[in-house]
């Protein structure tokens, strides 16, 4: 009887990993897909704003001027980036990630409708009056100059819909997709974050190349290319909703934690009372053991060393701070990140856009022209499209990588961890920023020793004095980006998931992202200061040529090669630090010092006798439940530092 029973409890085991290989296989393909049209419109709405408030169904005198166009984009960005940081928040307290997700997504589609309406005129005139009511006005022919900026309040609204949606799904996308694997494998987690960002890149590949393209130009589609270009965003969102909810048995689904806010500040506010009791009252030296180790601030709150809170829950608030100073270091990274979006761009506007050229003799590109004297076409390059070399660029090395060379070296037992690929990502852009200085001083020095090479050319209505030298010297910048952005960014994503405590994973993938949006504030500001020094002639619209934004980016090198030496040393300092002994003072006289990390540099001192080591450098104690909880505590770190010989 045991030998028939036994091949079927085989089968029926198998046949459970199968269906859950399947249930992992698809769950993850949905999110990824999700990903990927939500990715789309997104980067189909931030790209062309700007320009679809400069001119949408709005002509002449109403339309949005620079400034407050401008500042509508500022609004998009920093509500999508501050509500990351709430979305992961309620889904770690209240929702859960999956219900979050869904909300997100219905406030995102909501936005997109107000927005596909605004473009054709549509909405009711309460909250939006069309620039054709303004010009049919009695009021319009005695006012010279009618309101500018319309439909103020139903664009404010429509993008702080749409940046809280934004924000809402991106926290927590990647923890529910990573959560579907079920697994710690540290290769499976990051082979799925590498897929991840290959999602994000693609996406934003065809929003910016495709969808933009179709609401800048209108390539004889339709009449009104935003309203297409919305339209399209909009119907990709409903996809991905419809198919985010039908998958929805084939979700691990993990409930929520509660919030955690007021645990964490107890927990910092009975750690910080112990420490100042100490420091006031001294240490009482009654039944202290020979070795006693000297407990850390966040210890002070545990329940062995006369706090009210449990191991786990300290360590969590722990790990909260490394994770703190680890995105704190990423913002110079994301400093230059950023610069793709503005020097990079405004150097470009002063380089040569069309492919076949100009004669080098103070030549005029006009760049709404398609066709030269002799009816050759002649294309210009837009200088937002050589961000598609940054994407081209990682759709191409993260499968590569994925599917190669990360499997080579893990069978050769190479193993990158997360915070050194964080390192090498910033070796990357500090190489990026450093070549696109050297781009703009040759550029520069071109322009003022050089007259032959002075050309000028025409993007609407703004004319720009370039220098006679292809844009696609700008591609070297924009790849050494995109190599950063594969080690730093996709191992920074991979950090927030894999370090943060599961209490509040959610909120901790907001705060990267928040993190992020720190970044790009920080670096206006930075620009702002330095702005009277190396950026201080306005001769013309966005004119370059007088000023110095080489040593601005330049500058930005510096810092980013100033923290990257600071990362490195607290990486070391962390890994190889000492942790203080205190001695009952009968034995002050023999200080010593126990390796951080284990028995390994304490085993065989002559001081230290070998039964008084534990593995995570603790002290030892006669309470038999105290010693308990040190064995577990030591199993805990055992494994932690067994991965980390597998990871650092």
């Amino acid at each position: 009887m045991p030998s028939e029973s036994t091949p079927l409890l085989h089968r029926h085991h198998t046949a459970m990993d199968v269906r859950e290989v399947q249930r992992q296989r698809v769950a993850t393909m949905v999110i990824l897909l999700v990903l990927t049209l939500e990715r789309l419109a997104y980067y189909a709405l931030v790209t062309n704003f700007f320009l679809f408030l400069n001119k949408g169904p709005w002509e002449g005198p109403q339309a949005w001027n620079s400034l407050d166009a401008m500042n509508a984009v500022f609004v998009l960005a920093g509500v999508s980036y501050i509500s990351a940081l709430l979305g992961g928040y309620i889904s770690d307290a209240w929702l859960g990630r999956f219900r979050t997700m869904v909300v997100g997504f219905l406030m995102y589609i909501l936005g997109y409708i107000l927005l596909t309406l605004m473009a054709i005129d549509k909405l009711p005139r309460a909250i939006c009056g069309s620039g054709a009511s303004f010009s049919d006005s009695p009021d319009s022919i005695e006012d010279p100059s009618p309101p500018s900026s319309p439909c103020r309040a139903a664009v404010y609204i429509s993008v702080t819909i749409v940046g809280l949606g934004v924000g809402t799904v991106k926290s927590n996308i990647a923890p529910f997709g990573a959560e579907q694997l079920n697994t710690a494998n540290p290769q499976r987690t990051r082979t799925f974050f590498n897929w991840f960002y290959w999602c994000i890149n693609l996406g934003s590949l065809v929003g910016v190349g495709v969808i933009s393209y179709i609401e800048q130009d209108s390539p004889g589609v339709c009449t009104n290319g935003f309203f297409c270009g919305y339209l399209i965003a909009t119907v990709c969102l409903v996809i991905a909703l419809t198919i985010f909810v039908a998958v929805y048995p084939c979700y691990y689904i993990a409930p929520p934690e509660g919030s955690v806010l007021g645990n964490i500040a107890r927990i910092i506010w009975e750690a910080l009372c112990a420490m100042v009791k100490q420091c006031r009252y001294g240490r009482s030296e009654n039944n202290q053991s020979p070795l006693h180790v000297e407990p850390r601030f966040l210890d002070r709150a545990k329940i062995r060393y006369g706090g009210s809170f449990h191991e786990s829950a300290v360590d969590d608030v722990r790990a909260l701070g490394k994770l703190l100073s680890v995105f704190t270091a990423l913002i110079p990274y994301w400093l230059v990140y950023f610069q793709m979006e503005t020097s990079f761009q405004a150097q470009g506007l002063h380089m040569r856009f069309s492919i076949h050229g100009g004669n080098g003799t103070n030549s005029t590109l006009d760049h709404a022209s398609m066709y030269d004297e002799v009816g050759v076409s002649k294309f210009s390059v837009p200088a937002a499209w050589l961000t598609l070399f940054n994407q081209l660029f990682l759709i191409g090395a993260i499968p590569l990588l994925t599917t190669f060379l990360y499997p080579v070296m893990d069978r050769a037992g190479i193993r990158l961890s997360m915070l050194f690929r964080i390192g090498i990502g910033m070796v990357f852009s500090i190489l990026a920023v450093m070549t696109a200085g050297g781009l703009e001083s040759y550029r520069v020095f071109l322009w003022r020793t050089d007259n032959s090479s002075h050309i000028e050319q025409v993007v609407g209505n703004v004319t720009y004095n370039g220098v006679d030298i292809s844009i696609f010297w700008q591609i070297p910048q924009y790849v050494l980006v995109g190599a950063a952005e594969f080690f730093a960014s996709i191992a920074g994503l991979e950090f927030a998931y894999s370090a943060a405590p599961r209490t509040f994973q959610g909120m901790i993938m907001g705060l990267f992202y928040t993190m992020e949006g720190v970044g790009s504030l920080l670096g206006t500001s930075l620009l702002w200061l330095v702005s009277p020094f190396w950026l201080n002639n306005t001769t013309d619209f966005g004119n370059i040529n007088e000023n110095h934004l080489d040593f601005y980016l330049y500058f930005l090198g510096v810092l980013q090669f100033t923290t990257f030496l600071i990362y490195c040393g607290s990486l070391y300092m962390e890994r190889f630090s000492l942790r203080p002994i205190a001695m009952p003072r009968s034995r002050r006289r023999r200080r010593v010092g126990v390796v951080a990390g284990g028995a390994r540099g304490a085993a065989g001192s002559p001081l230290i006798p070998d039964d008084l080591v534990e593995e995570d450098g603790e002290d030892v104690d006669d309470d038999e439940d105290e010693n308990d909880d040190e064995e577990a505590e030591g199993d805990d770190r055992l494994s932690h530092h067994g991965n980390s010989q597998v990871l650092l």
